[in-house]
């Protein structure tokens, strides 16, 4: 789980890189170009998660919830004084956007929340 609450193994780009596998480099490009119009370099896209030093893909790169996180020294959000912040918020909004949701709720989010739950903090 990355310090935001994804899933990364359910990210094209993380499985991508993990199984080197160029077609789903091709996929997510050609997705990303139907949906929002932008062109990216297939041979661009790869991540290893956040929690790895190697660079990153898209948002991931200049996430403010990995800084954030890091910076606190969290495992995850799910245990920060301040869960549920601006920053947090902001990058749930845009999992919405891009369909990493369910029911309208960023998939990020209800990760948390089962681990706030399980830690008793929710």
């Amino acid at each position: 789980i990355a310090y935001c609450g994804l899933d990364c193994s359910g990210c094209d780009i993380f499985k991508a890189t993990a199984f080197d596998d160029d077609s789903l480099r091709q996929g997510y490009a050609d997705k990303v170009k139907l949906q929002w119009n932008l062109i990216v370099e297939p041979s661009t896209l790869n991540c290893h998660g956040c929690r790895d030093e190697r660079p990153k893909s898209g948002y991931c790169a200049s996430c403010q919830v990995r800084q954030c996180t890091q910076e606190r020294g969290l495992e995850n959000c799910a245990t920060c004084e301040d869960y549920g912040c601006e920053k947090l918020q902001k990058v749930h909004a845009a999992m919405i956007n891009v369909g990493k949701a369910v029911d309208g709720v960023a998939t990020a989010h209800l990760n948390l929340e089962a681990i706030r739950r399980d830690l008793g903090l929710a």
